[in-house]
């Protein structure tokens, strides 16, 4: 067998420093990065009319009306009450029309345009049309679903042992035969403004369908996360049916955490019942009980 042999090379003794190979290091890499190119002439979507829709306590219906705003003119930390002062349509047109009846609503403040006369009855279509002259026309049109009230509902504090203090909400329900779409919020009771309850509430919101219930009772007990409550806190516990479009909507905004901007803001990317709008016009008449923890 012949064996190769190989000769030793003779390696040279240098002084690389850490600085030294750093700096040839940034000059491999940041010679393969390609020149950067100026962007120009960015054309922003056409605004449009938003819509958001609201029940109130007094069975009053309340529309909020916008428009639509570029992805860079407002960011996470913009304040909801300045937004919409910048924002609101306060020119606009806007009626309901239900059972050959068309009411128009007034603008009280900021956008937001009120009725105290129109019958909310289960069962009724209900179709809006907004219009103003900068933006132009949108029609929506929902169908208020039956209501659905608790048989029981209380709650407590529930504390994990550490710092932490939740309410803790146990309740009961008599479940129509139809198909029954749910919502749940949990929230304080004190009082808000009206376009940040309608917008972006500060509440614990929770969603389900009657598929695994339908006809039956079903109860339920779940602790409201994150926000901390304490005892002596007064909290409203509400429940409602919505239609499939809009709780769909809903759990997508819910699941992907949008913020208030988004409500607004271009690109679009979430549903709407809009035609030629964006946002979501819904009536829907919730149970609402309040209570001290």
């Amino acid at each position: 067998m012949q064996i190769l042999k190989m000769k030793r090379m003779k390696v040279m003794k240098t002084n690389y420093t850490p600085a030294l190979i750093f700096s040839v290091l940034a000059i491999i890499f940041t010679s393969c990065l390609p020149d950067s190119l100026e962007v120009k002439s960015i054309e922003s979507a056409p605004a449009q009319i938003v819509v958001t829709s609201s029940v109130l306590p007094d069975t009053s219906i309340a529309i909020l009306v916008t428009r639509s705003i570029g992805a860079l003119e407002a960011g996470s930390d913009t304040d909801i009450q300045t937004l919409v002062k910048e924002i609101a349509i306060n020119d606009a047109n806007v009626t309901i029309t239900t059972q050959g009846q068309t009411y128009e609503l007034i603008l009280m403040q900021d956008g937001v345009y009120q009725s105290l006369g129109i019958p909310i009855v289960p069962g009724n279509e209900y179709s809006l049309e907004v219009s103003c002259p900068a933006y132009g026309k949108v029609t929506a049109k929902t169908i208020v679903q039956p209501r659905v009230n608790f048989d029981t509902v209380k709650a407590d504090v529930w504390n994990n042992g550490y710092n932490t203090y939740l309410a803790q909400v146990a309740y009961s329900i008599t479940d129509p035969t139809s198909e029954n779409y749910y919502m749940i919020n949990v929230q304080g009771a004190a009082r808000a403004s009206l376009i940040a309850n309608m917008v972006n509430p500060d509440a614990y919101t929770r969603f389900f369908d009657d598929k695994p219930f339908n006809g039956d009772n079903y109860s339920e007990i779940f602790r409201a996360a994150p926000k901390n409550y304490y005892r002596g806190d007064s909290i409203a516990v509400s429940i409602s049916t919505l239609t499939r479009d809009y709780y769909d909507y809903l759990k997508v905004r819910v699941q992907n955490r949008m913020g208030l901007v988004e409500v607004f803001s271009e690109p679009v990317t979430y549903p709407t019942n809009v035609n030629g709008g964006r946002g979501f016009f819904t009536l829907h008449l919730p149970d609402v009980k309040v209570m001290v923890l």
